[in-house]
């Protein structure tokens, strides 16, 4: 591998090195939450407004699902990344190949689940009836290409974890061109309509895998991965399990918290639930820029664990998030200034523009701090201790908003209160991740104080 795609992780300027890995993850992930949006503004021009509806409602369910995805996948990142930073070159090739297999395994799970429970979950949510039809279809036809996406994930964690993200980024640019184009030729050409965009999704997805496979194939850095050797190695799942389903189920929290959320806005009609649905997708693209320092900031710990280096373990957080509030202030301004010109690309309705606008106006201006908290969250799985965050998630973006939906919420029952239950929750998370790194580290820089004075007495 060429030395201009690999990041140094244990070594050298620590912001520049986060910068390297960041902006490809974030490229990378927008340009997966972009599909969406890409199949709703072809299906504006080419379908009709139902149609946008009808993807735009089954927005949140993906979300949940292709979140809870990435987090499982950052067990592997973990897990991977941690061995290369030790050198162990068997444990690593266990690793993965291990990742691969749960990879598959739970790929098709998710899948048999998501086309059984289609029309289940989607009534769950109080999607409108009028489209209800065409959502089931699209999210059952969007779940049978869950096995590629949740493998693609996978191959694009192991390649972080070698310090390589730019091919997976340019892997995933290629195939958002190819999804643009075949969602024309379905759409507009054969005249599908949910179909073809989900199609299209399908065939995009596929190719960044293959392309994916290939440059692991290549990574010196990575073990040759062979189809005969994977299989679960019980050590290496454990720890892949253990870091990515806490990882996973944080993530999921926060999709099926939003999930109350919009089943709420769905209660106020058809308007409201595409509106909602437009301004998720940006909200989204806003959310894997805010949170993409935290993605590239768990390897980074994780190697530096794994070699010992706990000085720039500290250092590594500060450097996340400052990246983070840079990037993620800096866009969420723009997109709440320009909210109104962003949903009409989607719909050309006022009602639903004015309550796109209403909730992007809101979430878009302070997602920085839900960058922060994702990188307090993601220290902490680099150092082996995802519990904590998971727990912060489960109480405060899954339980909290809960509470506020069912108890808060109908004290003051209008939609802007109702939306900032989002910064609310985020708050309170930082300010209990931050108090358990304080004490975690004091304790982790006594262990190393300890370890050091008995080497030194050793030598002696």
């Amino acid at each position: 591998m060429r030395n201009g795609t690999k990041v140094d992780m244990l070594s050298g300027p620590i912001t520049k090195g986060l910068l390297r890995l960041t902006i490809p993850i974030m490229v990378m992930n927008v340009f997966q939450t972009l599909f969406n949006i890409v199949d709703m503004t072809v299906l504006k021009n080419f379908s009709d407004e139902s149609a946008v509806g009808a993807v735009g409602a089954c927005g949140t369910l993906i979300t949940l699902c292709t979140s809870l995805l990435i987090g499982i996948a950052a067990g592997a990142n973990v897990a991977v990344a941690k061995r290369i930073g030790a050198k162990d070159g068997e444990s690593t090739e266990k690793a993965v190949h291990t990742a691969f297999a749960l990879a598959l395994l739970g790929g098709f799970l998710l899948l048999i689940i998501g086309t059984t429970f289609a029309k289940t979950f989607l009534s769950w949510m109080n999607c409108p009836e009028s489209l209800l039809p065409r959502a089931t279809t699209y999210f059952k036809i969007y779940f049978y290409g869950v096995p590629i996406l949740m493998l693609y994930n996978f191959c694009a964690s192991i390649l972080r974890a070698a310090g390589d993200t730019k091919r997976p980024m340019y892997f995933l640019l290629l195939a958002g061109v190819i999804k643009v184009c075949a969602n024309l030729v379905f759409v507009r050409v054969f005249h599908f309509s949910v179909e073809g965009v989900a199609l299209a999704t399908i065939l995009s997805q596929g190719i960044a895998l293959i392309l994916s496979i290939g440059a692991i194939r290549k990574n010196k850095d990575i073990p040759p991965v062979r189809m005969k050797s994977i299989r679960l190695s019980i050590p290496e799942m454990k720890e892949i399990l253990y870091i990515g389903l806490p990882a996973g189920m944080q993530s999921a929290l926060y999709s099926l918290a939003n999930v109350v959320i919009t089943s709420v806005v769905n209660s106020y009609g058809a308007d409201a639930t595409t509106g909602i649905a437009i301004a998720n997708n940006f909200d989204g693209i806003l959310y894997q820029i805010s949170c993409a320092p935290s993605l590239a900031t768990i390897p980074y710990v994780a190697q530096n664990m794994g070699a010992g280096n706990v000085e720039r373990v500290k250092k590594t957080l500060w450097s996340a998030i400052f990246i983070t509030v840079l990037f993620g202030a800096t866009f969420g301004s723009l997109s709440a200034i320009f909210s109104g010109s962003l949903s009409s690309l989607m719909s050309s309705s006022p009602a639903v523009i004015a309550y796109s606008r209403q909730k992007m106006i809101i979430i878009s201006s302070t997602y920085f701090i839900c960058g922060i908290n994702e990188v307090m969250g993601g220290v902490l799985k680099g150092m082996a201790k995802p519990i904590l965050p998971t727990v912060a998630t489960l109480v405060y973006m899954c339980l909290f908003r809960f509470v506020w939906v069912y108890a808060i919420y109908p004290l003051c029952p209008n939609l802007t209160f109702l939306y900032t239950v989002w910064p609310v929750g985020w708050i309170l998370s930082i300010l209990t991740l931050s108090v358990a790194y304080i004490i975690y580290m004091r304790h982790l820089e006594g262990k190393h104080f300890h370890f050091r004075i008995i080497h030194h007495h050793h030598i002696n």
